[in-house]
């Protein structure tokens, strides 16, 4: 038989489930509380035990998201059944899709909360905090396949990630773009852009079969 805590941990997974359907179908400013609650099966008055407001309950979806979106990553770099070339292609097509087949409105809201917009920097934090381990990660594979320009340092790509997390950080620094919408219109080809510029060169050898 599940105990209280146990009990109270699925309550609040199934609530955050709920939420995380909706607020991608529909937005988050069209979901309401409400659908959510009935979504998962109690009250409203349940609901706001756990998250004291909308607000809360969407950032929290975002730490999570951050934090599973790690995990899922990380299991294709540790994956050596596929080659390198296959991984940055695979990691080019999850982040599309997934910016495909995300509400706008709640894109706009993830941006935002990861911009500090909603008072705090917890959602970058929390970003920082899962980034070395997973690029390190990338930059040990890409360099084990030859894939990596040798003369790129590792300090000078962490530098290169930085300015591009940073620059879609700060609504202020690209005027080029009006809001995040703008940004995943050209999702595809900024991921494209992104990668095999980390990439640096192409390799001597494009095959990579005996180096992994």
């Amino acid at each position: 038989m599940a105990t209280n805590q146990q009990r109270r941990k699925q309550q609040r997974q199934n609530i955050l489930a709920a939420a995380t359907k909706l607020f991608m179908r529909d937005g988050f400013k069209d979901t309401r509380i409400k659908d959510v609650a009935a979504a998962a099966s109690v009250s409203q008055v349940t609901l706001y035990k756990y998250f004291d407001s909308k607000l809360a309950l969407g950032h929290q979806i975002v730490l999570d998201l951050i934090e599973e979106g790690y995990a899922d990553y990380q299991k294709m770099v540790d994956d050596h059944s596929r080659s390198f070339r296959e991984l940055i292609e695979l990691m080019i097509t999850t982040k599309t899709t997934y910016a495909r087949g995300i509400n706008n409105d709640f894109y706009q809201f993830v941006a935002d909360d990861m911009r500090g917009e909603f008072g705090n920097d917890e959602a970058h934090q929390v970003y920082d905090d899962g980034k070395k381990r997973f690029w390190d990660s990338v930059i040990a594979r890409g360099r084990a396949a030859g894939f990596i320009a040798p003369t790129l340092s590792d300090e000078a790509l962490m530098m290169y990630l930085d300015m591009y997390v940073q620059y879609f950080s700060s609504p202020t620094s690209h005027p080029t773009f009006g809001d995040a919408i703008d940004y995943k219109k050209y999702a595809d080809q900024l991921m494209h852009l992104f990668f095999y510029g980390f990439i640096g060169a192409p390799p001597a050898n494009d095959d990579e079969s005996t180096k992994e």
